[in-house]
């Protein structure tokens, strides 16, 4: 039993580290590829540091808004189904649902608007 829960609680520590580094590459990789969908707010870690950590994450979708918090080393998810800057329903979801919702909100934001492109385009070019 031991050795289950040494192995339990190594996974633990290793997670809490990999979750630092995820969230901090998620609102790198964001920022980058969808500006105006996204904004992240960082906070010092002193206040003489030079150092940042990612607070919050916020992306706005067609369909829904996706929000994640850290807190140290604990990570919450929110979908929330926002109309006209109303928000209509709001799930906390476990990060793996969040993410896939999030993926497939993405796929039909991007689908749409290579939709409106390529209409766009037509009617210039036609």
């Amino acid at each position: 039993m031991s050795t289950d829960f040494e192995q339990n609680t190594a996974w633990i520590r290793r997670a809490q580290t990999d979750m630092k580094a995820f969230v901090e590459g998620l609102a790198s990789r964001l920022e980058g590829d969808m500006p105006g969908f996204v904004e992240v707010e960082r906070k010092r870690d002193g206040l003489f540091a030079k150092t940042s950590h990612i607070e919050a994450i916020t992306i706005h979708t067609d369909n829904n808004d996706y929000f994640l918090k850290q807190n140290g080393v604990h990570v919450s998810t929110v979908r929330a189904k926002t109309v006209r800057g109303v928000v209509l329903k709001h799930e906390d979801l476990p990060l793996s649902v969040w993410l896939e919702s999030l993926v497939a909100d993405l796929a039909d934001l991007s689908g749409a608007m290579q939709g409106a492109s390529n209409t766009l385009h037509d009617f210039l070019m036609g």
